[in-house]
């Protein structure tokens, strides 16, 4: 059993090999809600341009985008194979310049200072081992009354799940806003919403999630 959450674990920190295209699925379909709630709750508008950390196989992509007019998107994905699956599934929009998607991960992204005017990161925050130097970099990327817009399960039901003992960090919305407030972040907007589905172990769960939209 430690083996299998092991690895379940670790394709869900970086999907990888011919498995990472399954688990990508898998990902949208366990927390399509969750994406497109934080997604509503960013509030894009028209001629933003938007980071998104850890997109995965870029399934919400084209959700962003079309959520406002002109507004053009970028995806830092630390997978290689998500990478090429995001630039397969979203073709078109890299073709008409709305889109891009590259390698990469937010404790050093790629980009200029103050690019974005939205950052947006789902399901990850477990994953940053140094997470001030993760928001750090958001920030500096972000112009100027920028704003992120980060969604992470709640400690109080994640820590029940048997593959989080295998390098995830968790958190509550408390310990999350202290994190972002001492990163310079202030905290705009905080949502908590509770869902019934199943979890990537396959088992029903209800789920606490926490939205927290944050400027610079």
């Amino acid at each position: 059993m430690d083996q299998n959450s092991r690895h379940v674990a670790a394709q869900l920190r970086k999907p990888s090999g011919l498995e990472a295209y399954k688990v990508a699925d898998k990902l949208n379909k366990v927390n399509g809600e969750t994406n497109l709630a934080a997604i509503a709750a960013m509030g894009i508008n028209a001629n933003d341009r938007v980071l998104e950390i850890g997109p995965g196989n870029g399934k919400f992509a084209e959700s962003i985008i079309s959520s406002a007019s002109d507004v053009t998107y970028a995806g830092l994905d630390w997978s290689q194979e998500m990478v090429d699956a995001a630039s397969q599934l979203n073709a078109p929009l890299i073709q008409a310049g709305k889109a891009t998607f590259s390698v990469g991960t937010s404790a050093e992204i790629p980009f200029a200072d103050k690019e974005f005017t939205k950052a947006i990161s789902v399901h990850t925050i477990y994953f940053w081992e140094e997470p001030r130097s993760h928001l750090h970099e958001i920030k500096r990327v972000l112009k100027t009354g920028g704003q992120l817009c980060l969604c992470f399960g709640d400690e109080s039901f994640m820590k029940s799940l048997p593959f989080v003992q295998f390098g995830f960090q968790l958190y509550d919305k408390k310990k999350a806003e202290s994190c972002l407030a001492e990163s310079g972040f202030k905290i705009a907007k905080a949502l908590t919403y509770t869902e019934i589905g199943r979890s990537n172990s396959g088992g029903f769960v209800e789920k606490l999630i926490n939205i927290l939209v944050c400027s610079t």
